[in-house]
């Protein structure tokens, strides 16, 4: 079970990695173009701090912009490419990530 504290930790650890991964480039262009596009529409990190992270509803008007992030890290995460420390935080974030 996902705890409110885990969600809203793991939010805020997705915008980083989008912002991350906006600007490596070790990535693929098209990868970090999709990283800044999804940066520039997710929840702000003040917004995701006060945010009642007990109710999922008050995400849904993100939830379509959380869900191609998160294929967007799967994505990642998969790829032959991907380091081991990568793969590790991107396990991090997405075991309380949105979906």
């Amino acid at each position: 079970m996902t705890t409110p504290d885990e969600r809203r930790r793991n939010l805020i650890w997705g915008r980083e990695t989008l912002d991350e991964f906006s600007r490596d480039s070790s990535l693929p262009s098209s990868w970090r173009e999709e990283a800044a596009q999804l940066l520039d529409g997710y929840p702000t990190v003040e917004y995701l701090q006060r945010f009642n992270a007990w109710d999922l509803a008050e995400l849904d008007e993100y939830a379509a912009l959380l869900m191609k992030a998160r294929l967007l890290f799967l994505r990642v995460r998969t790829s032959a490419d991907c380091s081991e420390q990568r793969r590790y935080s991107l396990g991090v974030v997405l075991r309380h990530f949105y979906g």
